[in-house]
């Protein structure tokens, strides 16, 4: 198994930011602040992460990518999909204490009860 950030011989590396593996508890939800799911983040950079979705639902194009280890919530962009997970390309990031609307604050609330 390679070095985390290197790919393998005669392979190009996609990401424009080294990767770090992870288990952290996270959330994704509509940007209208519905349909709140449950996942676990899988690795992260700066740029993105993967997350594996604890329930197989319909999952937009666009989300909110909830990192509870870090209380941020980042605008992303679904970028791959291979159910159970997916890959995120982040947009915007803000503090949980920041949150962009009001029912963003909402699912921020009740997702850190």
């Amino acid at each position: 198994m390679g070095l985390i950030g290197k790919p393998p011989k005669g392979i190009a590396e996609r990401r424009q930011s080294e990767r770090r593996r992870v288990v952290w508890g996270s959330w994704i939800a509509h940007l209208d602040g519905t349909n709140a799911v449950k996942c676990q983040t899988k690795d992260i950079s700066v740029a993105g992460a993967r997350v594996h979705l604890s329930e197989q639902r319909a999952v937009p194009s666009s989300v909110y990518f909830f990192n509870l280890r870090d209380r941020l919530v980042y605008e992303a962009v679904v970028a791959w999909r291979n159910l159970p997970e997916i890959g995120l390309q982040f947009g915007k990031v803000y503090r949980f204490v920041e949150a962009p609307t009001s029912e963003i604050a909402h699912v921020i609330k009740n997702i850190t009860l």
